[in-house]
This record gives structure tokens, C-alpha cells and sequence, in this order.
């Protein structure tokens, strides 16, 4: 019986996620109500209740549940600095992959600045965590250079998704990573 309730729920959460990538694409997020999820997912106010307190509380779950593992993977184990643009593309790169339709809904709607702010978050958490240890010189230029880096990394994947970049997801991932390893380099060597 549990593993039905189980199954239960992930089909749930899994409707209600594809109904608000759904309508990402019609509206704005914060257009979009519950009655609108649940018409969407053809599911009852209940049951939207029973895993979600409102739609930004799915947002945040999703985003919650795509970052930790992420997150996870790049703080447990001891990286070099310049691994680290290799894990987290390589992670990011299997995230969309695991569900293009969704992910391809999410980046390219409204939402994908909440993705783009995580990312930030993440590399920030990081990196920072790191700054000494590899002699990065002057604090502020080289936050300025993460939030560079991450922004630009959100839109070459909304582009992506969009059809604007002509590369298949290994290739973007790739040329994104070498593009990171030369301005973390930089400025790792850099005295500002």
C-alpha cells in the first residue's frame, strides 16, 4: 500500500510541475493561480494542497530539488577550481536531460530567473568557499566575474532551448565549460 501512495504522489507533484511549465508558456508566473494548475493537471484542489502551499512553493520545490543534488555533488567532494566548471555543467547538462519538455518550459519562461539566481547562489557558495585558496585578488571583481559567469551560463541554455544556438546539449556544454575554465583561470591568475 505505501508504495502506491508513493507512486501516487510522484505522479501528482509530476502533474501539477508539467501544468505550471505548461502555462509558463502562456503567462507570466505570477499570473498563474492554483485553480489555473489544477484545471491544467486535471487534479483537485486537494490534492495540489497535500504536496504544495501555493505556486511559488512549487517553484521553489522544483528549483530546491534540481539544486540539491547539484549542490551535493560540488561541496562534498574536495574539487580543483578548475573542475569545478566541468562537474557542474556535467550535472546541469544530466539535469536537462532527465526531462527536456519540462526544463525546455521552465527556461524559457519567466521562471528561469529563479534558475539563473540558484546557479548564482551555488557558484557563489563555492567559489567563495575557495577565493583564498587560489589567490583570486580582489573580492569584488571576482564576484562580479561569478555573477558574470552564471548569468551567461543561464542564457546560452534558455538560447539553447529556444533554438537559437545550433549545437547539440554536449557540444553547448562542452564549449561552455572551456569558456568558464578560461575566465575562472583568468582570473585565478590575475592580480587586480
Amino acid at each position: 500500500m505505501a508504495k502506491a501512495e508513493y507512486r501516487s504522489a510522484i505522479r501528482s507533484r509530476k502533474m501539477i510541475n508539467m501544468a505550471l511549465a505548461d502555462l509558463l508558456q502562456e503567462k507570466p508566473l505570477d499570473k498563474i493561480t492554483v485553480t489555473d494548475v489544477v484545471r491544467r493537471a486535471e487534479i483537485n484542489r486537494g490534492t495540489f494542497y497535500a504536496h504544495y502551499t501555493d505556486i511559488p512553493d512549487v517553484i521553489h520545490h522544483v528549483i530546491e530539488e534540481t539544486f540539491s543534488h547539484l549542490r551535493n555533488e560540488v561541496f562534498e567532494s574536495p574539487q580543483q577550481v578548475t573542475e569545478i566548471p566541468h562537474i557542474l555543467l556535467q550535472r546541469i547538462q544530466e539535469i536537462l536531460n532527465e526531462d527536456r519538455d519540462f526544463c525546455q518550459k521552465v527556461m524559457t519562461s519567466s521562471a528561469s530567473a529563479l534558475m539563473e539566481e540558484e546557479l548564482v547562489k551555488l557558484m557563489l557558495d563555492y567559489l567563495i568557499q575557495h577565493e583564498e585558496k587560489y589567490s583570486f585578488g580582489n573580492h569584488d571583481q571576482y564576484v562580479l566575474t561569478i555573477r558574470f559567469c552564471a548569468g551567461g551560463l543561464c542564457n546560452l541554455y534558455r538560447d539553447w532551448f529556444s533554438g537559437k544556438i545550433p549545437l547539440s546539449l554536449e557540444e553547448l556544454t562542452q564549449q561552455a565549460e572551456t569558456l568558464l575554465n578560461r575566465l575562472i583561470l583568468q582570473r585565478a591568475t590575475a592580480k587586480l
